[in-house]
């Protein structure tokens, strides 16, 4: 699936705070959050708990084991890097979209990590597990996001040793 592809404005449609959302209700897009987190390792999971309270209700429940990873990679990674607010801000249109902002602008930058490195895989899952990802700069700071299609998506796992490119808006402002 080609990631370099920046992804086109959304149209409107409803918002859901979430998980009011019904699964089948007819509508353009939901939008769900943005949830503030804490600075805490709890902030892993209050985020993997808005995934499993919201994708059912969306009619993603099969994605939620998959989200759940992600989100909890991205959410450790501004713990671990950045600084707050930290917020989490969950999108749907065809496809699932998942945002973790901070308050840097500092860029995510995947690691090397060597065979008995217990860090520097998070981005690398990432990499490998969602559709598309990247990040986005704003006024107060970064979103890193990925997505995850509804239809079934099958990563290209035979990959190794080469980087996939990043969404444009990755690399620089």
């Amino acid at each position: 699936m080609d990631r370099t592809v920046p992804r086109k404005p959304r149209p409107g449609g409803t918002i859901a705070d979430a998980p009011g959302a019904q699964a089948g209700t007819c509508v353009e897009s939901f939008v769900g959050g943005p949830w503030s987190l804490p600075w805490s390792p709890t902030a892993c999971a209050l985020a993997r708990t808005v995934i499993r309270d919201v994708l059912p209700h969306w009619g993603l429940g099969d994605l939620v084991p998959t989200a759940e990873l992600l989100v909890s990679e991205l959410v450790s990674n501004a713990l671990r890097h950045a600084s707050g607010p930290l917020r989490l801000t969950l999108e749907r249109v065809s496809d699932l979209r998942c945002l973790v902002s901070d308050g840097t602008s500092e860029p995510p930058r995947p690691a090397d990590a060597g065979p008995e490195d217990e860090n520097g895989r998070g981005l690398a899952l990432v990499d490998m597990l969602a559709a598309r990802w990247g990040c986005e700069y704003g006024p107060e700071g970064k979103s890193v996001w990925f997505e995850l299609p509804e239809a079934a998506y099958t990563p290209d796992l035979g990959a190794k040793g080469r980087r996939r490119q990043r969404d444009n808006r990755y690399h620089g402002r």
